[in-house]
């Protein structure tokens, strides 16, 4: 009933109100404890930068590894593109800042740069976003082995023109220049305040747009991507607040940064452990099937064997091991007269009855056909046949009514039974002479038990 109340309208609601409230509740937090730029310390910005370029190379490595072990979310090459760039053009930001890493006093970076190279990020993370979405729409005219191949190249083309035009536009190339800061008053310029702010905010709203029409925040790698453009709006808005780049809000936008980039960091790897249950179960399944006989429920004829050869290597007086082969009498006639699928109906319910009716350390498995075997670990010969007469007796007295319909009619089994008291007798025997205990069932009129000797 909760699902179906979720619309895609109330899910965009839920999701503008949740992220909204997670933003101030840190800006309250943040400027609650901070009045000043004085109050940081003079390494936090370096190891924010530092940080987030980690934070962003992680991630770009494992929505790589996410494309390439599902290839269903081929879409995602775009915005792990987008982290991979992201990351590498950082290597600007803290070039630009050679004190950090020296023992020379605080000072001396180039503030223009940096705000070049954050410029540039924050275009590349943005089309990407918008990539990945107009991808995942168009997934499935791209499916194919060519149009992924001419999509990843254009897709790592275009982050490479961007890093490059990032770079040329730095102080590294003075034939292109753009000036975002003046280094001597560390204000922003009014080419940064009255347009590019402004239009960088407005690209990372389409990205959200983008990611929310056409996604509809379906799971929570989608929610973290809208998450990431929520927070660099903020980030922009934030740097917007004061004109300053040595304020409280230069600070302040790389801490929504890097607190971003933890979401989705903590998504990707709710993904990967989402993916690794799904693969354990499918393994268990996988597991489970191999050991057991579908039909019946019962172990298949290679777990018996494998499981008997251990028991038979300790197999003595004190500790035998009974063999019971049971066969269905006139199983064929069943087949005939009622079909196949009845058939299978009498297999799975014979298989549960003698499931039910040995211990959990003994073995019921079916052999083929409509033949059982049981192995009855620690077993005399005399309780064998006693348990043997008692399966026996159970299946008889079944019929169509008590059977709920499994049993068209009463059936009957013949049994033979064969118990081991030395180690020295391989599994292929200990079957031979039950089988011909039962057969010799079968010729004395079936419906009967037959102890080898």
């Amino acid at each position: 009933m909760f699902k179906r109340m979720m619309t895609p309208f109330t899910k965009k609601l839920i999701f503008t109100l949740l992220s909204l409230s997670f933003f101030l509740v840190l800006h309250l937090l943040f400027t609650h404890h901070f009045k000043h730029p004085t109050q940081l310390s003079p390494m936090l910005y370096p190891g924010l930068t530092i940080l987030l370029m980690v934070l962003h190379l992680l991630i770009a490595c494992l929505l790589f590894m996410r494309v390439y072990c599902d290839s269903k979310r081929f879409y995602l090459v775009a915005i792990a593109s987008g982290f991979m760039g992201s990351a590498l053009i950082m290597t600007g930001t803290l070039a630009s800042f050679p004190a950090w890493f020296t023992n020379q006093a605080a000072g001396g970076g180039n503030y223009n740069d940096a705000a070049i190279f954050m410029l540039f990020r924050h275009i590349i993370l943005a089309s990407m976003c918008s990539c990945t979405a107009l991808f995942y729409a168009l997934r499935a005219r791209i499916d194919g082995t060519i149009m992924r191949l001419t999509c990843f190249i254009w897709v790592i083309g275009a982050t490479l023109l961007l890093m490059t035009l990032g770079y040329l536009y730095s102080s590294y190339n003075p034939m292109l220049s753009v000036m975002l800061i003046d280094e001597y008053s560390l204000s922003w310029q009014a080419l940064w305040q009255n347009k590019i702010a402004y239009l960088m905010i407005a690209m990372w709203f389409a990205s959200l747009a983008l990611i929310i029409h056409f996604s509809h925040l379906k799971n929570l790698l989608w929610l973290g991507l809208a998450i990431l453009c929520v927070g660099d709006i903020g980030t922009l808005i934030i740097m917007l607040s004061d004109p300053h780049t040595n304020s409280l809000a230069w600070f302040y936008s790389r801490i929504f940064e890097t607190v971003s980039a933890l979401i989705i960091l903590l998504v990707l790897l709710c993904d990967v452990f989402q993916l690794y249950q799904r693969s354990y179960h499918k393994y268990q399944i996988s597991y489970h099937n191999s050991l057991h006989d579908t039909l019946s429920g019962l172990y298949n004829r290679r777990f018996l064997f494998e499981h008997a050869q251990h028991a038979l290597k300790s197999a003595s007086a004190e500790k035998p091991v009974s063999f019971v082969l049971c066969d269905i009498d006139h199983f064929k006639q069943i087949n005939d007269r009622y079909g196949h699928l009845q058939g299978d109906k009498v297999i799975n319910f014979i298989g549960q009855l003698l499931l039910n009716a040995v211990r959990s350390h003994d073995v019921a498995a079916r052999t083929g056909g409509e033949e059982f075997v049981l192995m009855l670990n620690g077993t005399s010969n005399v309780n064998a046949m006693n348990i043997a007469h008692r399966i026996k007796s159970q299946i008889a007295g079944q019929d169509a009514r008590s059977s709920q319909g499994a049993l068209p009619k009463p059936v009957t089994m013949s049994m033979g039974v064969y118990t081991v008291t030395e180690a020295n007798c391989t599994i292929e025997e200990c079957l031979e002479r039950a089988d011909q205990a039962m057969y010799r069932a079968k010729k004395e009129g079936r419906n009967r038990v037959v102890n080898y000797h």
